[in-house]
């Protein structure tokens, strides 16, 4: 993790804390397995491996790791297995569930799912926290993964996620943009008028834990400079530690421009569910991995 310092404290802060029993849904690929085992090695789970148990132990021969002392429950079929790893946490077995090789969706829809599923009291949401070259700060962006299209009463239950987050992982009265293309609402960009709303909320005490400022365009957030020469000050300008994007196609964009174009690495996790949802893509290397079950032992200890 030396090229990822931001994310490599996350993990060393995390590593005293007691492994988090953690239900591994279709681990099927190198990728996947390596990440959960990793994980597992650095003391920041204690995983169970939910899936297809032949391809499981295909690959963990491949790894020459053992499995001897690891749970795995053989089940072939994808929703059937993010099912079972629901129900696990349901008999107190996990305290939180880990995304393998298979698809967001079917993750998801087990989670989410009102009988049975993991809702909390609030809206779930998804946080990215990014590693990226040239910042001095970890960057967290919020929501690029659950929530499609939110509304101004969604968006303020996922900036007060993305706040409490950023609480768990020591970031001191953390400072959200809500991000737009403009820095003066304007009634035809709607994510505009509700960032200034959002602001007012924070400014009333209905959103807590950080300071909020909106709506601020991408480079206004991230870089003083920017801020300074185009004359905008405020309490987040140039510093903020969380992106509260617009929408999921524009946080996805952002995410994925970062990653493949700007060497970023990425953690991620769902809060606001009764247990931490380590939900990473599948293309992600091992270091996103492990950094994600950092996460999810802050974030869980912070609950606890």
């Amino acid at each position: 993790m030396t090229d990822h310092p931001h994310l490599a404290r996350l993990i060393e802060a995390a590593c005293p804390l007691p492994a988090l029993p953690t239900a591994v849904v279709a681990p099927e690929n190198r990728r996947s397995l390596e990440g959960a085992l990793a994980a597992r090695d650095a003391g920041l789970i204690a995983p169970i491996l939910v899936g297809k148990a032949g391809l499981i132990t295909e690959f963990a021969r491949d790894l020459g790791a053992s499995l001897d002392d690891i749970e795995v429950i053989d089940i072939a079929d994808h929703p059937a297995a993010a099912a079972r790893a629901v129900a696990l946490v349901h008999e107190g077995r996990a305290g939180a569930v880990m995304k393998g090789h298979l698809r967001t969706h079917d993750l998801l829809e087990a989670i989410v799912h009102r009988d049975g599923g993991l809702r909390g009291p609030g809206r779930m949401s998804h946080v990215f926290v990014m590693d990226i070259r040239g910042i001095d700060r970890p960057v967290l962006i919020t929501d690029a993964a659950l929530n499609v299209a939110p509304d101004l009463a969604c968006k303020a239950s996922i900036a007060q996620n993305a706040l409490d987050l950023a609480g768990a992982l020591g970031i001191a009265a953390p400072k959200l943009a809500a991000l737009s293309a403009v820095t003066v609402p304007v009634e035809a960009i709607p994510s505009s008028l509700e960032a200034e709303e959002l602001a007012r909320m924070a400014g009333r005490g209905e959103i807590t834990g950080g300071l909020v400022q909106g709506p601020m365009a991408m480079d206004l957030a991230l870089s003083a400079d920017a801020a300074r020469v185009k004359g905008i000050d405020g309490p987040v300008a140039g510093l903020a530690d969380i992106l509260l994007v617009p929408d999921i196609e524009s946080g996805n964009i952002l995410f994925k421009a970062l990653t493949h174009l700007a060497g970023a690495t990425a953690a991620g996790v769902v809060v606001g569910a009764s247990v931490p949802v380590i939900l990473t893509s599948r293309t992600d290397g091992v270091p996103a991995r492990v950094a994600s079950s950092a996460l999810a032992c802050l974030y869980a200890a912070r609950a606890r």
